[in-house]
């Protein structure tokens, strides 16, 4: 016995000194997060042992309520998939206001989760408020006029516009969940800077094809800590979004490290009401209240497919139902904010599960799903 233990000591020694020298120390975080908790792989609620910087919530602007309220029941078809994909939070807003709200498997309104990917469109609408600024000249700056040492050389020359169209021509592999894995070190390294900027390789050239990168977007959240002179990604979305929405409550963003950076390609933690209004903002051509929050000439950017895209604009989705244009924000287990212009139609849904995809560059089956619920709500009501 006594050898035995001895012998386990040296084995978990040696496979200590391993992750260490080969600089996968990463995954101490990643078993702490993780599998200690009994998960197998990422969860909504990972955020809760993991350092956070909060994004600071200004006077609430509660969301308004139809007169047709919660009055239609959800379909068995919904309800089904809710169980069974574990949603924690439906609404469908229209014209504004909230038609239809609830919660399921716990979950209540003030509840926060991880919103994974939809984080994107937050750091694809801050680099555009930042241009309006003049922090940032055009994003179709080149990415070494703001990181000197971006060692890559690609041609065309590797733009702003080309990270947030996910058209960058960089290596990365979304879909790749092994433990090694590029996406699994940029989740839980503890210095996600340098990281970032030296293990990107290229594999091909900016513009020509869709390809998702998460490693993309956080290269945009590195440009953006360059310009904001000190002031942290957090604070700037704050006073840049969160307050000017009234949103109900403080947001939080994933970091590499106490007191370090945020995890922009999908760090945001946040309720599903104050989720949503990042999608009405959409709808209302980024203006709230009387407020000009974005350019409607960037709202417009924002909604357009670049270069040989097929289903990415900028920082969402972008698609079709039934002939009509549709735009989505969309996270990894399924967190949605789909918008629906035709029918002045919001659709935000929080959960812990997804319908699988075939490719990564298709349109989630949950859209069409989602839509034809809302549409469902909105025939009952009488107001299609």
């Amino acid at each position: 016995m006594k050898k035995f233990l001895v012998f386990l000591l040296l084995a978990i020694s040696s496979f200590i000194f391993f992750l260490v020298a080969t600089d996968r120390s990463y995954l101490f975080t990643a078993v702490k997060t993780i599998w200690l908790r009994g998960q197998t792989d990422a969860g909504i609620h990972d955020f809760t042992v993991q350092p956070t910087r909060s994004i600071k919530a200004g006077k609430h602007q509660p969301w308004p309520r139809s007169d047709n309220y919660n009055k239609i029941t959800p379909s068995d078809e919904i309800l089904k998939h809710h169980k069974e994909y574990r949603t924690t939070a439906f609404l469908i807003a229209q014209n504004g206001e909230l038609l239809s709200e609830h919660y399921y498997n716990g979950s209540h309104a003030k509840d926060v989760s991880s919103i994974w990917s939809v984080s994107k469109s937050f750091i694809t609408f801050a680099l555009l408020k930042a241009v309006e600024q003049g922090l940032i000249e055009s994003i179709d700056d080149p990415v070494k006029k703001y990181i000197p040492e971006w060692p890559v050389e690609q041609t065309p020359t590797l733009t702003l516009r080309h990270l947030a169209s996910m058209s960058a021509g960089l290596y990365w592999e979304e879909m790749d969940h092994s433990p090694f894995s590029l996406i699994a070190q940029f989740t839980f390294d503890d210095d996600i800077v340098p990281l970032t900027i030296n293990t990107l390789p290229a594999t091909g050239n900016p513009g020509d094809i869709q390809h998702y990168n998460s490693g993309g977007t956080q290269l945009l959240g590195t440009i953006m800590q360059r310009v904001l002179n000190g002031k942290t990604i957090a604070s700037y979305i704050s006073e840049s979004f969160w307050q000017p929405l009234g949103m109900q409550q403080d947001g939080l963003y994933v970091l590499d490290r106490d007191n370090g950076n945020e995890r922009v390609f999908g760090g945001m933690v946040a309720s599903a009401l104050d989720m949503a209004k990042f999608g009405q903002l959409l709808l209302n051509k980024g203006n709230w209240n009387g407020i000009q929050i974005l350019s409607s000439e960037h709202i417009n950017l924002i909604k357009q497919i670049p270069y040989n895209n097929r289903t990415y604009g900028y920082g969402i989705w972008v698609s079709e139902y039934k002939g009509d244009p549709i735009y989505h924000m969309e996270g990894f287990l399924g967190q949605k904010n789909i918008i629906y212009p035709k029918h002045n139609l919001l659709i935000t849904r929080l959960g812990h599960q997804m319908i699988a995809r075939e490719e990564l560059e298709d349109i989630s089956p949950q859209v069409e799903l989602f839509i034809e619920e809302a549409l469902r709500v909105l025939r009952e009501e009488r107001l299609l």
